[in-house]
């Protein structure tokens, strides 16, 4: 990544867009690699490649810049309803039809391990018979990355913002493809496949700092470490620190028998895992791992 370009492209009006108003764009070809960047990509843009093209989502997602909101955009949308405590996990568990909720949905949790992004959210609401999604990343976390490219170098100083930028964003893609897909989503599932998406994509790309196709067992412990041993989620409700700790546990295993295949059959396995309902997944990951 250039010194000039930008993380994310900052949504050119605050109002969250829906899904339903968007047009799929051309499908690009089917890889589970680290794409070069285009001239003038965003990280997000790039990452939204990799995601998309990895699961093979159809999200008809083609400008993610009109989706994102920062501390602004978020205090003019929601701060009313933040303030009065309004905005809570309402995607049902089970799992229930994408795009049936009513209400505000932050689907990501804040952890112990002290990253400066914890607030960082995926917020969904029904509007006009779509449904209105917008990621919000604090301004703290895109000057984090900015400061501390993560394409350049991945440390300490980087790590957590990053691994929040990709979080937030597999929610917002898993979403809109459920939506257009008209299948099932919850809050466990959302975790689920976050994790395993976090760690595809931070494995990618210290493996493209590092200019291997395999990591060195030290790189790859420090990997697992950053997605699946960072400490204790700090949510209230102590069923909400029992879920991410669960989904957490499944893609730890889950990783571990996708790190024994050859490329292709991986990605062939992250497509079907991705399309399997919820309950199903859990089943699958008990068999293989």
């Amino acid at each position: 990544m250039e010194a000039s370009s930008s993380i994310c492209p900052r949504a050119r009006s605050v109002a969250p867009t829906s899904v339903a108003s968007q047009q799929a764009g051309t499908r690009s070809p089917s890889v589970g690699e680290v794409p070069a960047r285009h001239a003038h990509s965003s990280l997000l843009e790039t990452l939204q490649r990799v995601i998309e093209r990895t699961y093979d989502l159809d999200t008809g997602v083609t400008d993610i810049g009109r989706f994102v909101i920062g501390d602004q955009g978020f205090r003019a949308l929601y701060g009313r309803w933040h303030d009065a405590g309004l905005i809570r996990e309402t995607v049902a568990d089970p799992p229930t039809v994408a795009g049936s909720a009513s209400a505000v949905m932050p689907v990501s949790g804040a952890m112990a391990a002290g990253s400066a992004s914890g607030t960082a959210r995926t917020l969904v609401r029904e509007q006009d018979g779509g449904l209105a999604l917008s990621i919000y990343y604090p301004d703290a976390l895109v000057r984090c990355l900015e400061g501390n490219d993560p394409t350049r170098r991945l440390d300490d100083g980087n790590v957590d913002s990053f691994n929040t930028l990709v979080e937030e964003l597999d929610h917002f893609l898993v979403i809109a493809d459920r939506f257009r897909s008209q299948g099932v989503v919850s809050l466990m599932d959302l975790e689920l496949h976050a994790n395993v998406t976090k760690y595809l994509v931070l494995k990618m790309f210290v493996g493209k700092l590092r200019r291997a196709s395999r990591l060195a067992p030290a790189d790859a412990a420090w990997v697992k470490q950053q997605i699946f041993d960072r400490g204790e989620y700090v949510a209230e409700d102590p069923n909400v620190r029992a879920r991410y700790r669960e989904a957490s546990r499944l893609a730890a295993r889950y990783v571990g028998a996708l790190d024994g295949l050859a490329p292709a059959p991986r990605v062939a396995a992250l497509r079907r895992f991705h399309r399997m309902p919820p309950q199903a997944k859990v089943a699958h990951i008990n068999a293989v791992s």
